[in-house]
């Protein structure tokens, strides 16, 4: 859609001669052409500053997930910069960093997460503050904004109140705070959130989200990507792509690769296998057509690794096993849904059912080199089930948002 009014971009790149660079008494800029930042964020002189280069953090990380330096960084010069609103533990900053896109602010207000983000990323960059009490002049100057804004109202799992619900509804606070940094506004945003965004309250809500992008001067359009492509999770997820000063040339979406298989990333050194109560437990609650199911998996002639998760059919709890070798779409443990097991089938051997590990929650959310330590088990699960997948990541800001930023 085209926006109601599109206001020139305001470049944020300072351009430096050649002559500057390769000054010898300048001490912010060196031979190759890179900026050196050794000052700490000042969010307020941030805000009074047009510069893209005011004060920004002094630390940037490897798209690997660990603290690769602290301190006194360079940047080079030209180099895209991102805003990350709804942080989690940074599985956006991982995808946009592998595409030379520096996270330079971060926001989430809660504490397992930020614990997270704080272990794989450093501090320099989190904000940790309801979005609610964010503002404009506490963001520096980036080319693009993330947003990937509470599920709880849009997704099956919740009740379905649509962005009248407080958790979903903030997104319109995201909305408040780029429209607040005004001219320092990105170039470019993505929003992501779960499929039920474009259907929820008949689409009305999704209609609501363009018109305010719109009347701030972005341009829209969609995409639906499933991790599918990139990993064996079936985990469709929309991207709202809005773009300032042209219209959005939406890429081609990758289809999902049939190749992969769960038993890919299977952690096959783990031997917590169920036994007695909980696996009888388990083959109890099989309604016939999953029982027949079980009976063909276990039929195959080759080993195969499927998905298994808990439904409510007619009050009472049942475990559904998938019919392909994919895992469902991960989730959090909030908003009524549970932690996927994980079911090992065929191959003339016994069949065996046991909780997905948090390595192969890691393995399928693209966070295999993220570390974990700084929380328990559940509450590691709970943000890997909140994420975003970082192969979807790195493919988007590959084939749309270095592309609509040159």
């Amino acid at each position: 859609m085209r926006p109601a009014t599109a206001p020139g971009y305001f470049e944020t790149h300072r351009i430096v001669s050649r002559r500057e660079r390769q000054s010898p008494g300048n001490p912010h800029f060196g031979s190759e052409g890179f900026a050196s930042l050794p000052k700490p964020f000042d969010r307020a002189k941030a805000s009074r500053s047009r510069s893209c280069f005011a004060n920004f953090p002094t630390t940037m990380l490897s798209s690997s997930g660990s603290q690769a330096f602290a301190g006194r960084k360079r940047y080079r010069v030209g180099m895209r910069f991102a805003a990350e609103f709804f942080s989690g533990m940074g599985l956006v900053r991982a995808g946009l960093e592998r595409n030379g896109i520096c996270t330079t602010f971060a926001n989430d207000v809660d504490l397992t997460k930020a614990a997270l983000y704080r272990d794989n990323w450093g501090d320099d960059a989190l904000l940790v503050r309801d979005i609610r009490e964010v503002h404009g002049r506490d963001v520096p100057c980036v080319d693009v904004a993330t947003s990937s804004f509470p599920c709880v109202d849009l997704s099956i799992a919740g009740a379905r109140a649509g962005l009248a619900g407080k958790r979903s509804g903030l997104v319109y606070e995201f909305c408040r705070v780029i429209g607040e940094m005004k001219r320092r506004a990105p170039r470019a945003l993505v929003i992501e959130n779960v499929p039920g965004f474009l259907t929820a309250n008949g689409g009305r809500d999704f209609r609501a989200v363009q018109r305010r992008l719109n009347q701030m001067g972005y341009a829209t359009g969609v995409v639906v990507l499933d991790a599918a492509a990139f990993l064996p999770q079936s985990r469709a997820r929309v991207f709202v792509l809005a773009l300032r000063g042209r219209e959005v040339a939406a890429p081609l979406v990758p289809p999902p690769d049939r190749t992969m298989r769960l038993a890919d990333v299977a952690d096959r050194a783990t031997a917590d296998w169920w036994r007695g109560k909980r696996r009888t437990g388990f083959f109890a609650s099989l309604s016939p057509i999953q029982a027949a199911r079980i009976k063909r998996h276990h039929r195959r002639p080759r080993m195969a690794w499927f998905g298994a998760y808990r439904r409510t059919r007619r009050g009472r709890p049942v475990w559904e096993v998938r019919a392909d070798e994919l895992a469902g779409a991960l989730r959090t443990t909030q908003g009524g849904s549970s932690r996927q097991a994980i079911v090992r089938c065929g191959g003339r051997r016994a069949t065996r059912v046991r909780w997905m590990s948090v390595r192969e929650y890691a393995r399928l959310q693209g966070a295999q080199h993220f570390r974990f330590g700084a929380v328990s088990e559940r509450q590691a699960l709970y943000a890997l089930g909140d994420a975003v997948c970082v192969p979807v990541v790195e493919w988007l800001a590959r084939e749309w948002i270095c592309k609509a930023l040159r």
